[in-house]
C-alpha cells in the first residue's frame, strides 16, 4: 500500500469588470487562478454584460477581484 499522490488544492479568483455603460460592478463567469491572471493581464476579454445588455471589450488588467468588489 502507498501513500496517495499529494493533491493541490487551486484557488480561482472570480473576475468583476465595470460596466462602461452603467459603472457597475459586474461578474461575466469569468474565473482563474492568480498565475493565469498574471499571465494574461494585457489580453482583453469579450462578454455580454449583464448589467446594460451590450457586448464589451474589458483588459483583463482592468478586472477586480470578487473580494475587492
Amino acid at each position: 500500500m502507498g501513500t496517495p499522490p499529494a493533491t493541490m488544492e487551486v484557488n480561482l479568483e472570480r473576475l468583476f469588470f465595470v460596466c462602461p455603460a452603467t459603472a457597475r460592478a459586474v461578474d461575466v463567469g469569468v474565473e482563474t487562478e492568480i498565475g493565469t491572471l498574471l499571465r494574461i493581464k494585457s489580453e482583453t476579454l469579450r462578454a455580454r454584460c449583464p448589467a446594460c445588455g451590450q457586448v464589451h471589450d474589458w483588459k483583463v488588467r482592468d478586472a477586480t477581484l470578487a473580494q475587492a468588489a
